[in-house]
């Protein structure tokens, strides 16, 4: 039986490379494997809404499931938790099955991510954004200055991995932050929520354990999976190989 793909979304100002040690030891597991990049990530101009990130995976996910008629693991982390749970309508695989199709997305993985319901937006109410998180009025972007993402992003690895990572890091578009869920997948297709109990983001053990347990008031199927580790928040680069045993058993491997 062919395994599923692996579709990994990186967060805010990253890109897929942060997958790659984690891609590499599924592709030696005969995982296939994509590394999705963020249009809103580096976008000149800015993006508005995260409308082209939702685009960009569900092109994606459409390609696979549609077309090839794979089953698919869908991998989000942080913002994108946000986007990749619009994407998946009609794409999950119990949907697809009763309506006699092949292919779909089987399980949702969310990496310190936002799953919340319809009707989120991250700015509502005038909330504000953390100090380390530098906003650009004139171009509409954010940025985060390297000595901050080391502290935030990469408390977790050597001061030289985190300034090699803190160097890599693109502007983000702001306007994704304004942006408001209408669908949440988790609702709809199984999930996995991976906490990192190191993180320094926003993405506090408080906050995520008031995410999954929102989650389930709405939906008590949601989230039947909860996988944790001593990471901190970018645990895809420090713990690649334990992130890669997370995919494995959401795939249904030991």
């Amino acid at each position: 039986m062919a395994k599923p793909s692996i579709v990994f979304v990186p967060g805010a100002w990253h890109t897929p490379e942060v997958y790659a040690s984690t891609m590499s030891f599924l592709e030696a597991a005969s995982f296939p494997t994509v590394g999705l990049p963020l249009p809103s990530v580096g976008a000149v101009p800015a993006h508005m809404n995260f409308d082209a990130d939702v685009k960009a995976i569900r092109d994606c996910l459409t390609q696979l499931v549609d077309v090839e008629e794979k089953e698919v693991i869908l991998v989000t982390h942080s913002y994108t938790g946000m986007p990749g749970a619009e994407a998946p309508i009609r794409l999950g695989k119990e949907e697809r099955e009763a309506k006699g199709l092949k292919g779909g997305v089987v399980r949702l993985i969310f990496i310190m991510a936002f799953a919340m319901p319809e009707g989120f937006q991250p700015t509502a109410g005038g909330a504000q954004f953390p100090d380390w998180m530098k906003l650009n009025p004139e171009s509409m972007t954010v940025d985060v200055a390297p000595a901050d993402a080391k502290r935030i992003f990469y408390n977790d690895l050597s001061d030289e991995e985190g300034n090699k990572w803190a160097r890599k890091l693109k502007h983000q578009s702001i306007g994704v932050y304004s942006s408001t869920t209408t669908y949440a997948a988790w609702k709809y297709i199984p999930s996995t929520y991976v906490i990192g109990k190191a993180d320094k983001t926003t993405f506090t053990l408080e906050a995520v354990d008031y995410i999954i347990k929102s989650a389930r008031e709405q939906h008590p199927a949601a989230f039947d999976v909860v996988e944790e580790c001593d990471g901190g928040h970018c645990l895809m680069i420090s713990q690649p190989e334990w992130l890669a045993g997370v995919v494995k058993r959401a795939a249904g491997e030991a």
